[in-house]
């Protein structure tokens, strides 16, 4: 008669601690692999809506401008910064300066993270000549040539 042991040893094998780790080490190594795109997503979503919050803030401090100072509208932030931009005049303007925080310059510098050309048109398909403008808005950033976006509104005087 074989008489048996009520203590009995429960444990994984060599072989089945190896297959996990391996399981596991593949896991870890595809997530890492992910962790860059995911990187670079996030900051072009950044870029993309820094560029923006920078033309809208342009476009509106005119708009807001021209029933009232048309001929001498500017871009004004709360920093103290103003820029001249009269809606009455064809010009292409030289390109501007953005920090991280939107915040605009007189001039773009190198170094800096965005660069807005901007320029005014004020022969407009179906309005009066003298009573719109059309106002485009380039926001560029990192390479400037590949990364870009245009925004165009027309601004009335009425």
């Amino acid at each position: 008669m074989k008489i048996r042991s009520s203590r009995t040893a429960n444990a994984f094998s060599l072989v089945e601690v190896v297959l996990a780790l391996g399981v596991v080490s593949f896991a870890i190594v595809a997530i890492l692999g992910i962790l860059p795109v995911g990187l670079s997503t996030g900051h072009s979503a950044q870029d993309e809506t820094r560029a923006a919050q920078i033309a809208e803030d342009i476009l509106a401090s005119l708009a807001g401008q021209a029933p009232t100072n048309y001929d001498n509208a500017s871009i004004q932030q709360p920093s103290g910064f103003q820029f001249a931009v009269p809606l009455n005049q064809d010009k292409d303007y030289p390109p501007l300066g953005a920090s991280n925080d939107g915040t605009l310059n007189a001039a773009y510098a190198p170094g800096m993270p965005y660069q807005i050309t901007l320029s005014t048109k004020t022969s407009v398909a179906g309005f009066d000549a003298g009573y719109a403008c059309q106002v485009s808005v380039r926001v560029a950033w990192q390479p400037f040539s590949q990364n870009y976006r245009d925004y165009i509104r027309i601004i009335s005087k009425y």
